[in-house]
């Protein structure tokens, strides 16, 4: 694909780290940068910094997903582009053992869920909202 400024972009995860990296090297294509993200204070500064446009997103959430699309289809159009970088990791090992008293602790589910929720699910519901407005071109 050819990137330049016909080409709408979204990047999640575009405040910071792979995905800030990955907006910036779209935008310096010429090519329009939406940057979804929950940090909303770094997420506008580096969407000001390449010319786009940023988008407060919760990847776990349809209707979050959808107005974010919705207000980055309003500013550069239909996006030709979608790169997931939204993620967390859980620092938290599989077992371990309490250091005083010797306990096994296994692994906190619900912080594995919300990793899943995030990376995995998060990831599923962009991409499939994203190409539910491809397809429409």
């Amino acid at each position: 694909m050819k990137l330049d400024g016909s080409i709408a972009a979204v990047v999640t995860g575009g405040a910071s780290g792979l995905g800030e990296g990955t907006a910036r090297a779209i935008a310096a294509t010429g090519a329009k940068v939406a940057v979804f993200d929950l940090n909303e204070e770094r997420g506008e500064i580096v969407a000001a910094e390449i010319g786009g446009v940023f988008c407060k997103v919760d990847v776990t959430d349809d209707a979050s997903v959808a107005a974010a699309f919705a207000k980055a289809r309003a500013a550069h159009g239909q996006e030709r582009l979608t790169v997931n970088c939204a993620g967390i990791a859980t620092g938290q090992k599989t077992v371990s053992r309490k250091k005083d008293t010797g306990e096994i602790r296994a692994h906190d589910m619900a912080q594995f869920e919300r990793t899943v929720r995030v990376n995995l699910f998060g990831t599923f519901r962009v991409l499939s909202q994203s190409a539910a407005g491809m397809v429409t071109l």
